[in-house]
């Protein structure tokens, strides 16, 4: 028989009796029965070492307030419709669950995973006012994203680049979020304009070294200096951008 690349629906309909065998294979299942959540994550985690899970998929199986929390976030409008970037292994909860970090420790902090599964943990110790809050105040810089940000905006195609975003929006006084992607979009395009500039035989000394400096931070996404620089370069050039429009 050839059955190679058949699906079930297919061996149902050609190969009927080889249909049958499948699904009546009898299969070798193993109960474990605890109410302590905490063994419930462990086993999960055990079992599924064989497997690359990504450290957003491993936290999404954990319980507890922040990967609710997580859930909800990535509800969100701005999560629905203006992120462009993938969101397949759970990269959207892992976005998520960085910027409710920055904002439960209220300042930019470290966000790797070793950081991410410590804040996952600690959080249950917490009070569970403070993580809520920490949630509010994401939704409301949310919230003022998508009234800057396009459905599916190629500005947030990079997720390692969507943390410092969100951090430099919410520092930013609301009444200049109308020139917020007007900027955002000069700065890119000056930053693929540098690089180009940096790549010529003699353009190292012509180039801009605060946006190559950008680019060589943008590099190690997670690192708190990476976070911190960024989001100073970011501030920096808006202001200047501010100042020019006044003229």
């Amino acid at each position: 028989l050839k059955l190679a690349g058949l699906g079930y629906p297919d061996l149902s309909k050609r190969y009927p009796e080889v249909a049958d065998i499948f699904s009546n294979w009898p299969l070798s299942v193993v109960h474990v029965v605890t109410d302590e959540q905490g063994k419930i994550d462990e086993l999960f985690v055990r079992l599924n070492r064989s497997k690359p899970l990504t450290g957003a998929e491993i936290r999404n199986a954990m319980a507890g307030p922040v990967t609710e929390l997580t859930r909800f976030l990535v509800g969100h409008e701005l999560f629905r419709s203006s992120i462009s970037f993938p969101k397949k292994r759970a990269q959207d909860k892992n976005a998520a669950a960085k910027i409710l970090m920055f904002e439960f420790n209220g300042k930019l902090v470290e966000t790797k995973k070793v950081s991410l599964n410590r804040f996952t943990l600690q959080a249950k110790k917490e009070p569970k006012e403070k993580i809520e809050l920490s949630g509010r105040r994401v939704i409301d810089t949310l919230d003022r994203m998508s009234e800057i940000f396009l459905p599916k905006d190629p500005l947030l195609r990079s997720a390692g680049v969507f943390p410092v975003y969100y951090w430099f929006i919410r520092e930013n006084d609301t009444r200049q979020d109308q020139y917020v992607r007007e900027f955002l979009n000069a700065f890119e395009r000056a930053r693929k304009e540098n690089r180009e500039i940096a790549s010529a035989p003699t353009g190292a000394a012509k180039a801009d070294s605060e946006l190559l400096t950008f680019d060589r931070f943008n590099r190690s996404t997670d690192d708190e200096r990476s976070h911190l620089e960024r989001h100073r370069i970011l501030a920096k050039r808006f202001r200047e951008y501010l100042a020019k429009r006044k003229k």
